[in-house]
């Protein structure tokens, strides 16, 4: 599990609201490419965002939000494939329907096009693929508390 340390912005309809606590000594660290919390920090978003919890929590509280790294792994491949596989079905489509003396000259504008296609629609879909159906951010205790 990949942990990091956010605050509770608000508590409304059975939803917690939290906040990234993380900071911006992360950019001077020489440990990112190792370190868990600037991964999950790069994940998460800035602003606040709602995750499920059972526990009794109020505004100002701090938590523990924890991913799960094999999901984060999971995620991490589908946001690189999914841009690729639009291009290859792209390029096939055009390949088999375009004429004959086109199908090969125009291939290389037809990839472009369809991967920038296949990362624009990751970028619009990336809050409802990244937070609610890729992983979900739980919150696993309550700091300050024991």
């Amino acid at each position: 599990m990949i942990e990091e340390a956010a605050v509770v912005t608000r508590v409304s309809d059975g939803r917690t609201w939290i906040k990234s606590l993380q900071s911006n000594a992360c950019s001077g660290c020489l440990q990112q490419q190792s370190c868990g919390t600037a991964t999950l920090a790069k994940v998460l978003p800035k602003r606040e965002f709602p995750v499920d919890c059972e526990m009794a929590l109020q505004a100002g509280d701090q938590v523990m939000v924890a991913i799960d790294d094999g999901q984060l792994l999971l995620t991490s491949l589908l946001l690189y494939l999914v841009p690729l596989i639009f291009m290859l079905v792209g390029v096939g489509l055009a390949e088999a329907w375009l004429p004959a003396p086109f199908n090969t000259d125009y291939l290389p504008e037809v990839a472009l096009a369809t991967l920038l296609t296949g990362f624009w629609l990751i970028n619009r879909c990336q809050s409802l693929l990244l937070l609610h159906l890729c992983f979900k951010p739980q919150i696993v205790k309550k700091l300050g508390a024991d």
